[in-house]
């Protein structure tokens, strides 16, 4: 119950942020992505406190949506029963909410499913280029930094990358190495690897330093901005947070 409500305030204090669409073709254009993407949608149902899965089946021009219903009887109750739906769901790694009304029960091509009237208002919570990837070894990506007047070399050891988007990254930088990464300078050039790929070359803005300890190994956190990086680059970043987040995806499916 508390987590609903929780949810719920959040919800009526974002709807308020400039991440909130109001006008219906934009709000329209999300809600078509959600069906088109199959993407599961968490319901939390109020009053009641439950939480169920659902998907969109289909946006009407009538200003109505379908909702997929629950193989279980109970929870389809519960949904009928609802005066409104918080729902939280992603499209191309975006955080989406919305906020539901006085879903109707209905059939839907022989199967149970809910009905009702589109969003007056819908949330896109960040950008899709400022979504953050934590990074693993599975996938792991890294940094190369020249020194000396030197260009950076890939065949070498580089920087470990600890998270990235298509804004920036955040680095691990060894003890002693640190000074090269104090707030607002600039660290260019750099060799930028993700995966397999080839490198590709980046400039760094260090927005912010923070220590610590591995094992008891001091190390450092160097969050960092891109800095005139080209589109071509920023897409293979995201080609690269979408493949690993799909590969995750896959593996979570699988029980793995």
């Amino acid at each position: 119950m508390m987590a609903v409500a929780e949810d719920h305030s959040q919800l009526l204090d974002d709807e308020e942020s400039p991440y909130a669409l109001r006008e219906p073709r934009a709000v329209g254009q999300v809600l078509h992505g959600l069906v088109e993407a199959r993407a599961i949608i968490s319901a939390a149902l109020i009053p009641g406190g439950h939480a169920c899965p659902t998907a969109l089946l289909a946006v009407h021009d009538d200003g109505t949506v379908i909702l997929d219903g629950n193989r279980h009887e109970a929870t389809n109750r519960r949904m009928e029963d609802a005066t409104r739906m918080i729902c939280s769901t992603q499209l191309d790694l975006v955080p989406i909410r919305f906020r539901l009304s006085t879903p109707r029960r209905v059939e839907f091509e022989g199967y149970p499913a809910f009905v009702a009237p589109w969003p007056d208002r819908l949330l896109r919570l960040q950008r899709r280029e400022m979504y953050r990837l934590q990074v693993s070894a599975a996938a792991p990506a890294t940094v190369h930094v020249g020194h000396d007047g030197h260009a950076p070399d890939a065949t070498l050891g580089g920087l470990r990358v600890l998270d990235i988007s298509g804004g920036g990254v955040a680095v691990a930088v060894p003890d002693g190495e640190d000074a090269r990464f104090t707030p607002q300078a600039l660290v260019a050039p750099c060799l930028l690897r993700l995966g397999d790929a080839a490198p590709f070359p980046v400039a760094l803005e260090v927005a912010h330093l923070a220590r610590f300890d591995v094992r008891g190994v001091p190390h450092w956190r160097a969050g960092c901005r891109f800095v005139d990086l080209s589109a071509g680059h920023e897409q293979r970043i995201l080609q690269y947070i979408f493949q690993v987040e799909r590969q995750r995806n896959a593996r979570q499916r699988r029980g793995g």
